[in-house]
Parts: C-alpha cells; structure tokens; sequence
C-alpha cells in the first residue's frame, strides 16, 4: 500500500493540471509509516529485538517519503498549495522520529545517515523560504518547523520538572557522533530561534493583516520559552518592543486585531507565569504583564490575593481552635464562673459585630470553603470506618480467639514473605528478560502455548467481573425498584455503573475502571501473542500454524465474549473500544505490514486480521444501532410537546419545556469511522438501513459525507451509496445525497463515474414517465368509453377525467424529479452535462416534455450570471428540443438584472437564429431586450406564426406583453400604441389579412396575471386616430374598430365617428379593399351609419351595396321615411324596389 501510493504520487507533482487530491491522499497514506512506524513498532518488540524484516525495511520507507517531500518542495510553484503545506507539516512530524533513530541506531549505518542528511537540507531550504514566502497559510506550517528545530537543537535546562523533558534534545545526541555535528545543530537552533522572532510582522509588512499567523507566531514563541527557559529573557525583550512598535503605529492593526493579538499575547504569558519551573523568571515575567495590562492579569492577581487572605484565615482559625482544645482540655469538667461569664462576652461580641454590618472571618472560611469541608468530611468519614473495622476486628478475636489468631500468624507470616521478595527483587538490580533469539523453535511454540493458557484465563477472570458487577447493579435496583423497572434500567446500570471511570489522587483507577483496565489489558495480552507468534512462524522451520489451530480457535471464542460488554453499551465505552482496536491494529500491522493476507489464504480464519475485522463490525454494527435508537428518541422527544399542544386532554409532564429544541445529527457513528484505524470501505453500507427511514436519513447521508470528506479511503465506497440514494423516493434523503456529490464532483477522480450514473438516472425516469403516461392514457381512454346518460353521470366522468390527468401530472413530474434532480444539480458545476437534458427531451413524450420544461426552470436561474458558458451548450440542442431550447432562453430573459433580456442573450439568441435557420419563436423569447427597429423587423415573422393553436397563440399574446414592458433604466421596445400601429403598418406582405385580424385579437384579450387586461380601450382610440392621420390608411383599421367594440365593450359612437372620417377621405378612392371594409363596417354599426350613407356619391353606393346585400334593405327603408325631396340621392334605390 505504502509503495503503489509513493508511485502514484510521484507522477504528478509539479503538474499544474493535476489533482491535489491525489497527492494530498498519498502524503496521508506515507506520513504515518514514516513517522510513526519506527517508533511504535521498536517500542512493541519491547521483549525481543526488533524484527529483522523491520529494521530493513524501514528506511527504504522513510527515504522514498522524504523523496517525495523533496520533490514536492522543489516544484513549489507548480504543486498546489494544500499539497506543499501537507508535506512541511509531515516532515516537521518526521524530524524528530528521525534524529531518535539516528541516536539508537548503529552510527555507521549509511541508510539513516541519508536520511539525515537529506532532511537537513531539506531544512535549510525551507528556513530560507520563511524569509521571503508571503503566504500566510504557508507561513503557520513553516513557524512549527522552526519551532521544532529551535526546541530540538538546544540545551535543556537543569531543572528537572520542565515540560517536555522527554523530546530530543542536544544532550541526548552522542559527542562525537560521525555524521550529527553538535555545534552545527546548536547554531541552527539559534537561527531558528532568531527567524522566529524575526517573522514577527512589522507596520510595514503586508502579513500583519493575518492575526491567526501572528497569534502562531506567538504561540511558538510562548512554547520555546516554557521548553527552554533560558531563552526567557531574551525572546521577552523582543516580544515587549514588537508589541510597543504594533500598538503605537495606527497603519500597522486594526483595533479588532489589536484586541485579538493583546488577548491571546496575555494569556499565554499568564500561563507561562504558572508554570511551576517558570519561577526563577516569575519577576520578568510579572514585569511584562504589566507593560501589557489587561483585565485576565488584573483578575488573576486578585484572585491569588484572595487565596492568601483565605490560606492565612485558615491558619489563623486552625490556631483559634487548637488553643481553645487545649484550654479545655486543662479546665475542669462543668461550667464554671469564668467560663460563662467568657461565653457570655463572646456572644456579646458577635451579636456587637453582626449589629456593625461586619462578617466574621471564620464564618467566611467555613461558608465559602466548600473544598475544605469537603476533605474534612471524608477525613472524618475514613476515620469512623476504621474505628468500626477495628472494633469488629477485636470483638472477633475475642469471640474466636484460637481461629482467629492463627488467620492473623499466617497473614503476618505471608506478609513477611512478599516484603522480603520484593526486597530481593529491588537489590538484584535491574530487570533483564531473556533474547528469544537464543530460544529454540520448540521453546517458542511453548512460549506461545504459555501465552494463550494466560489470555483464556484472564479472559475467564474479566468474564467473572463482568458477571458479578451485573449481578451486584441488579441487587441494588431490587431493593428499590419493581422487578419491572430494574429489568427497564439493566442496560443503563451496566453502561454507567462499570462504564464511568475515576482516578484517585495516587493515580490509580477506582473499581468503576477496573473493567475497562482489564480489557485493555487482556487485548494487549492478545496483540503480543500475535506478534510472537509472527517472529516464531518466521524463524521456525515448521510449517505456519503447525498444531495450534484448536487453541487459537479457543482463545477466539473466549475473547469473543468480552466483547459484548462493549457492544451492549458502545456509547459509554466508546474510548475503551477505540483502544482495544488500536491494540489489534497494531498486532496486524507488526505481523502482516502489507496486508497481504486475504481469507482464501491458509489460516487466516484465526489471523490478527480476522480477529481485528471481525471485532470492528461488530462494535461498528452496536455503534449504528445505538445512533439510530438515539435519533428516534430524540424526535420523539420533539414530536411528544406537539401532541400536547395539539390535544389539551393529553397529560402533560411536569415542567415540560414549551418548545423542546430540533435534534441534531449523532456523531457516534462518524467519530467512530474517523478514529478507529482501520475501518474497511465496504462497512458504509451498513449505514443504508438508516436512509431507509425518513426519521434516520439525515443521520445516514450526514455521516457519509463527512467521513468521505475525512476520511480518503472510504470514498469511494461512500460515494457509490450517497449516488445509490440520490433516486430516493424520500426527498430529504434525495437533497442530501444530492448536495454531498456535488461538493465532491468537480475535485473528484470519480467525475465521470458519477456523470455516468447522473445520466443513466435521468434515462431510467424518463422511460418511467413514458411508462407512466401510456398507463394513464389507457386509464383515461377507458373512463371516456364509459356510458353517460345523466348530467350527473358527464359531470362524474369529466370530474374523474380531470382528477386522472392531474394525478398523471404529478407522478410524472415526480418520477422524472427523483432521477433527474441529480444530473441537474451536477449542471450548475458543468454545464456541459445539460446536453444529456436536450437529448432525453427529444425521447419524451408529449406530457414528460412538458414536465422536463418545467423542472429545468430553477437551474436555468441560477446559471443567469453565467451565460457565456450556458448558450453554447443552449446553441447545439439536438432537433426535436426546440422547445426545452425556448423555454431555457426565456427562463434567462426574464431574469435579466434590468427586467429583460440583456444584449449578450439577445446577441447570443440572433447568431443562433442566424446559423441554424430557427423560427421567430427564439427571437419572441428575447421580446423584453430587443429595441424598437429589432421589435419593428421581427413582429411580422413572430405574428406569421400563428397557426390556429393554443400554445401559439400564447407565445404572440406574452410577446406583446414583453415588448411594451419595461424595467429599470430600460425603456420599452414598443409602447401599446406603437405595437397597435405596427400591427396595422409592418406585418409585411407574408402576413395574411386572416392571421392580422387574429393578432389584433390577440393583443385586446391579453391579460398580463390572467385578469388584468394588458391593453386598454383609450389605447385603441389613439392608435386609430394615428393610422385615420396617416397618408396611407389600412383597411385593417375598420376591423380594429370593430374588434374594439366587441371586444372591450365600447359603444358604436367610435366607430361610427371613424366611418364617418373614411367617407370625408373619399374612402371609394382609396381601392377595392378599403371599400370592402368600409361596406362591412356600415353594416356591421347599423342603423347608426345610415346618415353616413348621404354623403356617398351614388356610384361608390351602389358598389357598397353590391358588396353588402344586406345594406340594400336597410337604406331603402331609412330613404322611404324621408320627406320626398330628401329622397333624389336614393331614387334609383327607390325604382328598384318598386320594380
């Protein structure tokens, strides 16, 4: 594992194209070989030499790390940063490793002489990057690498009480030493030391702004102090002006950074103050508080006032009482003259004090010292079991003096026995366990039977605890409890009472510890079982396993029921289950560093491995079902106040809060993953029963988003379910399972598996939905055959009808939302896979296509701002998609920042236009962002389309209403007036009188919210009055005329006003066409055109009447009631009739 991912990161740093991730997971899997291996393994062959496959292979390991740092550092401008910051920080954790092998090892080994070497240099470069490197995120990892070497490199001081004692040091490396200079090292701990002083930011210097480095700075500095006190004195100074120059110059922080750097600057030298073996610097120290000031330090003085006030009344009160003892213990028994007269003078006293305001000081010892009391207490407690213990002990040598005594020689005589045993073990000097390598094969298989017999054993005793405190907890419910409510508190009792852990003040555990010692224990026991059983297979010349199957299958069963103390209560005994399992970890990595054991391989039923993964699931199981049962009750919790409030009759708990707060995720299951140290990727699945249930979803798909994010080996396993769920039928699973791919999408080297599956989805709904709508149309083609006589049976089946398609609407969209969600949420991160929505639109029925239309409406607002990466993809929407392409382009023009269409989607939506041949409908869309000459070229076209349907006529009628719409800082297109004149006078010579007509109609009955009229009737009198002015009056005119008065209702007045206005023009000169349209309108506005009619010369009449019959009769009978010598304009009309 370690060498694939050394290989796969050295083929990409210093790429720029590359993937952080990548390199960022291999440092993770190299660093903690590298820096923990050595240490921890040696530290496990504490009872044998270290293995020999150990001690070569190990710096074979560590090199091919800090080769990889090498180069990571070398291609710093290259490598991204996440990547480069990973690496300081893994060879600041590899460099002290490294300088302790370097002094337990063979000096004239050559392999950790390059190592050292190697990491030397690397060093000195990276201290000369600290003085020029301007990132501040850089900078912190830089600071700890000085820090180190300024710690590691110096003399420790005398005292022997320091903090940190056991970190390498100067005195720890051998003089000489072949290749580790002590003198040269020393120099670098002092510039070290220096350029950690140095970086402190100036007012001239762009990193100050950065009060997290600056704080980091001062940590470091802080730390370097408490390790090395004898740089106190001069690291202060420094700190002392820094801080003067910082707060003195206005350009430097800003007074919230200012407050931020003081703080933390205070606090840290308080608590350096404390420090015990700070004491010779206590007056430095006190000294630079305070120049600093502040209220901690104000605070913490007072309180160490208070204290000494106390300490001092105590001592005061402890010699009052003393005194008072021995007096009475010298006076003689009963009251006495001058005894009450002295109580009487002390009450006087007190009552004289209490009179004055005053408190006495005892009362202030013995009221406020609750510590004290409490000791004295548990003094006095202690001292009255031993008086009881002692007297029983005596009353029952007294009963049975013979038996007794004899118990009481033989304990003197055991006692004597161990005291001299102990004694000879101390004075033999020190202990030396015996090399197994001089053991034979056979004294080590026998070494290994020995251990076993002690792990069953022990396991048995551990067994027998658990038993007994079980029994024990359950005795004492008894007592109290119904047998009901004891069986109800068995798992709390063994959760709490064996679970909860104490320390007395000599540091060793309670009996409430003892079990969990005890486990720990006995795993240990376990792990260096395995680990000499792995030296033994390893120098035995007998096969591996030879005989001793039976008796690891043994300790197996045995063990295996310890491990139910933890699974019954994973909560309470989370940290004892995270140890056990670093215990066994480390047995399999110390006997199988490769994991190369698989369960086909001979023996591995019984191997660490088997044993490490089988007690993983079982705790990770417990550990799930104990996360679900708690977020039930937690909801619970929250759904009972609600029935409460909901029904007054429902009992109420006493003092029940009035609103109980939303639960939040468990991380028992997530901290579980993070800290165990193996947790195999195909456990996650495990974590699907709980996005089963609405109630435990969230718990589900939370956790497996941050342990993907976490936790780099369980990603892709955790990726696979999170894309498995993002087609929940529950939608707060769907959102999350959702929302957690798609932060991982982009920087993921699962991308295109994750398209795949995102396209794969949406096909499945969409056949879902054809599905379902060929299933809907037999369902509705069978309640339309179905036999209607009554009203009462057609408004049933129109009602069932209605109900069916709404239903079919539904279901549709929702199919299509459940597979499509997803693959239209990775579309606001690549736009390009909306591609895959233009293609299964053209596979769609007509129902799912307008479901597709409408689900794809919020993504396209939110790619609003982006459209110079949107309309490309928009461009090239396969034939078929003309419609979803529509409804894309109108979705962005109308969430135009000015309230239409800006010109890069109107410019975009032309050279679309212009390159594939489309219809006009693409330009109605863009209707709010076209100008006035855009909207007077294309109203001919958009209006051409009118074919007699619905839908079209909707897209002329909101096209009228965008272009006389306008916004803010963008005046209309067109205004009502305007459109209605070029409706008259620009249509063109394509546009046919029949589709004008219908546009105008189109424009009176628009309706901008479904009731409000978009166009108004004053609107349509001044457009008739400017087209009656024009040179050239349309004949369309009289229509809209009419229209008007059909439509919005106006009187004939108008319209007879604008005949009479065309007859005055001489309307018979005007064509054929004129004349046409003005017979219609005389006809249509009858009788109140029939005076109108004497103003037209009698051969333009009789042509009128030839185009209109139905005049003839009409103005026959308007001639007949006039007075004779009226009537000389209509005697030919007259003759006629008479004839």
């Amino acid at each position: 594992m370690f060498t694939d991912a050394y290989d796969a990161a050295n083929t990409i740093i210093g790429m720029q194209e590359s993937n952080d991730a990548h390199i960022r997971e291999a440092l993770d899997v190299l660093t903690p070989p590298a820096v923990w291996g050595w240490a921890v393994m040696e530290d496990a062959m504490c009872l044998s030499t270290p293995a020999h496959i150990l001690q070569t292979t190990y710096p074979s390991l560590a090199q091919k790390f800090l080769d990889l740092v090498a180069k990571t550092i070398d291609n710093i401008n290259t490598t991204p940063g996440p990547v480069v910051r990973r690496a300081v920080q893994a060879l600041t954790r590899f460099w002290p490793v490294l300088i302790s092998g370097c002094i337990v090892e063979d000096p004239n080994n050559s392999a950790w002489r390059k190592m050292y070497e190697t990491t030397l240099a690397l060093s000195r470069d990276l201290m000369k990057l600290s003085e020029t490197l301007e990132d501040p995120a850089m900078q912190v990892h830089l600071v700890k690498l000085l820090e180190v070497e300024a710690v590691m490199f110096s003399t420790p001081s005398p005292t022997g009480d320091v903090p940190g004692h056991g970190i390498v040091n100067l005195n720890r490396i051998p003089d000489p030493h072949p290749y580790m200079n002590r003198a040269e090292l020393a120099r670098r701990s002092d510039v070290a030391k220096n350029q950690l002083i140095n970086l402190l930011p100036e007012s001239d210097n762009l990193r100050m702004c950065n009060v997290s480095f600056i704080t980091g700075i001062i940590s470091s500095l802080v730390y370097l102090m408490s390790i090395r006190p004898q740089f106190c004195g001069q690291i202060l100074d420094k700190l002392t002006d820094w801080f003067g120059v910082i707060n003195s110059s206005e350009q430097a922080l800003s007074q919230s950074q200012l407050e931020i750097v003081s703080k933390s600057l205070r606090i840290m030298l308080l608590h350096l103050y404390t420090l015990r073996h700070m004491a010779p610097y206590a007056e430095v120290l006190s000294n630079t508080l305070d120049s600093l000031g502040g209220s901690d330090w104000e605070a913490w003085q007072e309180r160490q006032r208070y204290e000494k006030r106390k300490m001092r009344a105590r001592e005061e009160e402890m010699a009052r009482r003393a005194q008072r003892q021995q007096q009475q213990q010298q006076q003689p028994t009963g009251p006495s003259e001058d005894g009450v007269a002295r109580d009487e003078s002390m009450r006087r006293d007190r009552s004289a004090s209490v009179h004055a305001g005053q408190k006495r000081l005892v009362n202030l010892v013995e009221d406020e010292d609750e510590e004290y009391q409490a000791r004295m207490l548990e003094e006095n407690a202690k001292r009255v079991r031993l008086d009881e213990a002692g007297e029983a002990t005596a009353g029952g040598i007294q009963a049975d003096g013979r038996g007794t005594g004899a118990k009481t020689q033989q304990a003197l005589e055991n006692d004597k026995a161990m005291e001299a045993e102990v004694r000879a073990a101390v004075n033999a000097g020190p202990f030396r366990v015996q090399p197994t390598a001089n053991l034979s094969n056979d004294e080590r298989e026998q070494l290994i039977v020995d251990a076993m017999q002690r792990i069953v054993i022990s396991s048995k005793s551990v067994e027998n605890f658990i038993t007994y405190n079980r029994l024990q907890g359950f005795n004492g419910m008894s007592i109290q409890q119904n047998p009901a409510d004891a069986a109800a508190n068995r798992g709390q009792i063994g959760s709490t009472e064996l679970g909860a852990r104490s320390t007395l003040p000599n540091g060793l555990s309670t009996n409430a510890g003892v079990l969990e010692d005890s486990v720990l224990l006995l795993v240990r026991m376990i792990s260096n079982c395995y680990i000499m059983y792995s030296n033994t297979a390893i120098t035995s010349a007998k096969p591996e396993g030879a005989g001793l199957t039976p008796r690891w299958a043994e300790l197996h069963k045995c063990i295996d029921s310890v491990l139910e103390t933890i699974k019954e209560s994973p909560r309470t005994r989370y940290s004892l289950a995270i140890m056990t399992l670093y215990e066994l970890w480390l047995a399999v990595v110390t006997t199988d560093p490769y994991l190369k054991q698989m369960p086909e391989s001979p023996g591995y039923e019984y191997s660490a491995q088997a044993l490490y993964l089988r007690w993983c699931e079982q705790i990770f199981d417990a550990i799930i079902k104990c996360s679900v049962e708690t977020t039930i009750a937690q909801i619970q919790a929250q759904i009972v106040p609600d029935m409460a409030a909901n029904d007054p009759s429902a009992p109420v708990p006493p003092q029940a809060p009035a609103a109980a707060a939303p639960p939040t995720t468990d991380r028992l299951v997530l901290d579980f993953i993070l800290d165990a140290p193996h947790v195999p990727p195909e456990y996650l699945k495990k974590l699907e029963v709980c996005m089963l249930k609405p109630e435990t979803a969230t718990l589900g798909f939370w956790t497996i988003e941050k342990a993907i994010e976490m936790r780099p080996p369980v990603f892709r396993a955790g990726l696979s379910i999170l894309l498995s769920h993002s087609a929940s039928h529950n939608r707060a699973t769907r959102i999350g399972c959702i929302r957690a791919v798609k932060k991982h999408y982009m920087g993921s080297s699962e991308s295109q598996s994750i398209e795949m599956t995102a396209r794969a989805s949406l096909k499945i709904g969409v056949k879902e939905a054809n599905a379902k709508v060929e299933q809907f149309k037999a369902e509705l083609e069978r309640i339309k055959s179905t036999e209607a006589t009554t009203p009462e049976e057609v408004a049933k089946r129109e009602a069932d009808q209605a109900a069916l398609k709404q239903r079919g609407d539904s279901e549709v969209d929702l199919a299509l939302a459940i597979h499509g969600e997803i693959l239209l949420a990775l579309c606001t991160r690549n736009v390009e896979l909306l591609r895959a929505v233009f293609d299964e639109f053209v596979a769609g029925s007509a129902l799912v296509k307008r479901s597709l239309m409408r689900l794809i409406v919020p993504l396209v607002r939110s790619q609003s701002a982006v459209l110079g990466r949107l309309m490309p993809v928009v461009a090239q929407f396969p034939e078929g998609s003309e419609d979803l392409a529509i409804r894309v382009i109108k979705t962005l023009a109308l969430e135009g920042t000015a309230g239409g269409a800006s010109r890069e989607l109107v410019q975009s939506v032309f050279d679309m236009q212009k390159t594939r041949n489309l219809d006009a409908r693409f330009i109605a869309a863009v209707a709010n962002g076209l100008n006035r000459a855009e909207a007077l070229e294309w109203i001919g076209k958009i209006v051409n389309l009118l074919d007699g349907k619905e839908i079209t006529a909707s897209i002329i009628k909101d096209f009228f209403i965008q272009v006389t719409m306008s916004g803010t800082g963008r005046p209309s297109a067109l205004s009502p007036v305007e459109l209605l004149v070029a409706l008259h006078n620009n249509l063109g010579s394509e546009v046919s009188e029949e589709k004008a007509e219908a546009a105008i109609v189109l424009y009176a009955k628009a309706s901008r919210d479904g009731a409000t009229p978009a166009f108004n009737s004053n609107q349509f009198t001044v457009a008739i009055n400017q087209l009656l002015a024009q040179n050239t009056i349309p004949p369309l005119v009289l229509k809209t005329v009419e229209i008007q008065h059909s439509v919005k209702n106006v009187a004939a007045g108008p319209a007879v006003s604008t005949l009479d206005n065309l007859v005055k023009k001489k309307f018979w000169e005007m064509g054929d066409k004129m004349t046409r349209a003005v017979s219609h309108g005389l006809a249509v506005f009858l009788p109140g055109t029939l005076a109108l009619t004497k103003n037209i010369p009698r051969k333009p009449l009789k042509k009128i009447i030839a185009m209109e019959p139905r005049l003839s009769r009409a103005i026959y009978d308007y001639a007949m009631k006039m007075p004779p010598r009226d009537q000389d304009h209509y005697k030919w009309l007259i003759k006629q009739y008479k004839k």
